[in-house]
């Protein structure tokens, strides 16, 4: 099977996903960092690279976070990176991170994600904070309107709709396909509700019309972290079966919403796709499993074409009858998403660790059976800036 640069994904970690406003960062941070290492079968001691930041702290760590964390796990790292792609910014991280260790820049590279605390922002526990502070990622003449996060993409919808015949219905295909995987989570948020129908979303309040509360992501706090290493040292280490990054690439398309040529359709997204399939060496009808940003259920429609699984304008039709459920003909957010599992910090890495246990098999009730191909498609603001992974089982 074609190797992108001979990286692995040797760990991984989540901490239960919801409140976390009574812990301190730091804390939650170093938890689960050493959980995915240990998942590894590594330590703090075997670390010389990091994706993003330190540990939350004062001062300049969050300005030099590569000699903040050499700094508390004692001893220097070879290599820090970040990527700037929203929310799946850790995620799209992936790929710096296995070119680093195909190029012999680091051997054991942490990406890891953490919201808790009571922060401001998009990190902390205040909601209203939250849906502010994202309300100004898109464009800088719009939010001082009054625009939102959802409102953005409630304007996707409408477009979509308009365009191709997209309706309501489809996109609450994709919030009940992924409430029952969320169902079979325990570390889910939304999953202790159990299961939820297309008449539910439907009847859900209204949030920026056509998209309802039941068509939006969650606001809510938690942790989680990747391990990569090269695919040689993760098959010594026999934990687990290795899983690969076979194919990565990005698209970066615009940042004023205003200069899209379409609000229907993303060209970064299918760049992104495109390059990444395009490294990996194998075709969309071999993917087994998907894991694509689904901030608002209208995401995932736009996002499964832009990554070439359907036609443009057929992602409706495409997701009916529950295909995108377990079981489905393509199961896509397994986990619950951000729909259902957690929207916390940078949570694409979510995205990636559901990914990595489908293609161990290791997701309990939720496997999706003999997978063996993944690939995930990662978003940041307004479908501005995309990445897109092939992931395989070695």
């Amino acid at each position: 099977m074609p190797q992108f640069a001979d990286a692995a994904f040797a760990g991984i970690a989540m901490t239960p996903q919801g409140d976390l406003s009574d812990r301190d960062p730091a804390d939650v941070y170093w938890e689960v960092v050493q959980e995915a290492l240990a998942d590894a079968g590594l330590t703090l001691a075997d670390v010389d690279g990091l994706i993003g930041d330190a540990p939350p702290g004062v001062g300049i760590r969050s300005a030099l976070p590569g000699g903040a964390m050499a700094d508390l796990v004692g001893h220097p790292l070879r290599f820090q990176a970040s990527t700037s792609i929203g929310a799946a910014g850790q995620s799209a991280g992936i790929g710096l991170a296995a070119l680093a260790i195909a190029h012999g820049l680091a051997s054991v590279v942490v990406i890891p994600t953490v919201a808790a605390g009571g922060g401001s922002g998009y990190l902390g526990a205040d909601r209203n904070a939250a849906v502010a502070h994202m309300a100004r990622l898109g464009s800088p003449y719009e939010y001082v309107w009054g625009t939102t996060r959802v409102a953005d993409y409630a304007v996707i919808a409408r477009r979509h709709m308009y365009e191709y015949g997209t309706t309501e219905e489809q996109l609450a295909e994709i919030a009940v396909a992924q409430r029952y995987g969320a169902t079979l989570n325990p570390l889910s948020v939304n999953g202790k509700r159990g299961e939820i129908t297309i008449d539910d979303v439907m009847a859900s309040r209204p949030i920026a019309e056509p998209l309802k509360l039941l068509d939006c992501c969650l606001v809510n706090q938690g942790a989680g972290c990747i391990v990569m290493t090269s695919a040689t040292d993760a098959a010594a280490q026999g934990r687990h079966h290795p899983v690969l990054l076979l194919g990565w690439g990005e698209g970066q398309s615009y940042l004023d919403p205003c200069k899209a040529p379409s609000l229907a359709s993303f060209e970064g997204g299918r760049l992104a796709a495109d390059t990444a399939f395009g490294l990996a060496g194998v075709g969309r009808d071999e993917i087994d499993v998907a894991g694509i940003s689904d901030h608002f259920t209208i995401g995932v429609i736009v996002e499964l074409e832009a990554a070439g699984f359907c036609a443009t304008g057929e992602g409706g039709s495409f997701v009916e009858g529950q295909a995108t459920r377990i079981g489905g003909r393509l199961p896509v957010n397994t986990d619950g998403g951000f729909l259902s599992n957690s929207h916390a910090g940078s949570c694409g890495v979510f995205t990636v660790i559901e990914l990595v246990r489908q293609l161990r098999h290791e997701a309990g009730p939720r496997q999706v059976e003999q997978a063996s191909l993944a690939y995930a498609h990662g978003v940041g603001g307004v479908s501005q800036v995309q990445y897109g992974a092939v992931l395989g089982r070695a």
